[in-house]
C-alpha cells in the first residue's frame, strides 16, 4: 500500500510539474513577444531623429546669423524681374550653409520665376511687397519667435529611409505652432528638402 501510495504521489509531481514547464513552442511565443523589434521613430534617442532635430534647429540658427547678409543680395532689380546674378549669389549662400537639400533649392528657384512670369507682371513692388515677398519663406509668417525654430523638438515618419516627414511642434510667442518639413538623406546626411508654408 505504501509504494501505492508513494507511486501515485510520483506521479502527481511529474503531471505537476509538465504542467507548469512552458512547451517548446510556448517559449518560442514568449520570445517572439519579448524580443520583436519596435518601431522607435519616436523614440528620441534615435540617431536619425537626433540628426533631424540637429539640422533643422542649426539651420535656423546659421539663418538667423546670416539673414542680414542674405536680405542684401537685391535679386530682384526694376521693381519685379529677377537678377539670375544675384539669385545665383542667394541661393549659392544658401547651399553653402550645408542643411538644405538641393530639391529645396531647386523648388524655391521655380517658385521665384513662376511669381515673374505671373503675378509680378501686374504689379511693381515698389508701393507694396511683391507677392511671395509679403512673409519670410523660412518662418512661414512676418513675424516669429526664433526660440520655438531653434529648440523646439521634431518627430518626424521614415526615419530607417532616405525620405522623411518631420513635424516640429511647440509653443510660439504664447501660442501653440507646428511646422511641417521633409528631409532627405544624402551621403549619411539629413537635410532639408521642404519647408511647408501652404503654399
Amino acid at each position: 500500500m505504501r509504494k501505492l501510495i508513494f507511486l501515485f504521489s510520483l506521479l502527481a509531481c511529474i503531471f505537476i510539474a509538465c504542467k507548469e514547464t512552458p512547451s517548446n513552442s510556448d517559449a518560442a511565443n514568449n520570445a517572439a513577444t519579448t524580443d520583436e523589434p519596435t518601431d522607435n521613430g519616436g523614440s528620441q534617442d534615435d540617431p536619425d531623429l537626433v540628426a533631424i532635430n540637429d539640422v533643422i534647429h542649426n539651420f535656423y540658427k546659421w539663418y538667423e546669423t546670416n539673414m542680414e547678409t542674405l536680405s542684401n543680395i537685391h535679386y530682384i532689380k526694376n521693381g519685379n524681374k529677377l537678377d539670375d546674378a544675384q539669385l545665383d549669389a542667394y541661393f549659392g549662400l544658401l547651399t553653402k550653409s550645408s542643411f538644405l537639400h538641393p530639391t529645396y533649392i531647386d523648388a524655391e528657384r521655380a517658385y521665384l520665376k513662376n511669381l515673374e512670369a505671373t503675378a509680378w507682371k501686374k504689379e511693381n513692388g515698389e508701393e507694396e511687397p511683391l507677392t511671395g515677398h509679403d512673409y519670410n519663406r523660412f518662418f512661414c509668417a512676418q513675424d516669429w519667435d526664433i526660440n520655438f525654430w531653434t529648440t523646439a523638438p521634431v518627430g518626424a515618419d521614415g526615419l530607417g529611409t532616405g525620405l522623411a516627414k518631420a513635424t516640429m511642434s511647440g509653443d510660439e510667442a504664447g501660442s501653440p505652432r507646428e511646422q511641417k518639413f521633409e528631409l532627405k538623406k544624402e551621403n549619411g546626411k539629413w537635410l532639408i528638402s521642404k519647408i511647408e508654408c501652404g503654399q
